[in-house]
């Protein structure tokens, strides 16, 4: 008798897992918060943004993975630039915010939609936003997400594709603390 992959503790099932930075950013612990965020915001800062700016990232094919997010603040008018992943999924850009409505991008895409733009590669447009709301059509994205990038979901939440499958993982408490939203072109 072999055993079944399917044979496993309700916390290994649930995803995000702890430990993986989707888990950490939404964790109970303030300080595991701020930790966690303090990382990629330094990342973003001295990194990403530099980097791209000056039309490196690009060149080097980080455009196809990452875009640059510019919003306007809802507090201080000002621009605000934020790097995301990002993925085509059937034509349309498609971006997940980890910490859900609380993001700060979020939160000023929210108050001004019109003020958004989009840079990825060496592409730029104002897009139209569509939030998915739906629970199914966020769960067939995150199928697809873990059957087309499962090194990049396996760093960001924890997945594990030797032990999960895409149609019996139960992925609610995930799609409870995301926020998905396509980006069309005008």
């Amino acid at each position: 008798m072999t055993p079944s992959k399917k044979v496993k503790s309700n916390e290994a099932e649930l995803l995000p897992r702890r430990g993986s930075p989707l888990y950490n950013l939404n964790h109970e612990d303030e300080n595991i918060r701020k930790k966690t965020l303090r990382k990629w915001r330094i990342a973003n800062k001295f990194l990403v943004l530099p980097l791209y700016r000056l039309r490196i990232l690009p060149l080097f094919g980080i455009g196809r993975i990452f875009l640059v997010l510019t919003t306007k603040g809802r507090i201080t008018g000002k621009k605000r630039r934020t790097p995301l992943e990002y993925h085509w999924i059937e034509g349309v850009i498609t971006i997940f915010s980890s910490r859900g409505e609380d993001a700060g991008w979020m939160k000023n895409m929210r108050v001004y939609p019109d003020a958004t733009s989009v840079r990825h590669g060496f592409h730029r447009f104002q897009p139209q936003l569509e939030f998915v709301i739906d629970e199914d059509q966020k769960l067939n994205v995150m199928k697809w997400y873990v059957v087309n990038h499962g090194r990049a979901a396996k760093a960001l939440f924890g997945w594990n594709p030797k032990i999960d499958e895409p149609e019996t993982t139960d992925f609610s408490k995930m799609l409870n603390m995301i926020t998905i939203i396509k980006l069309h072109p005008k």
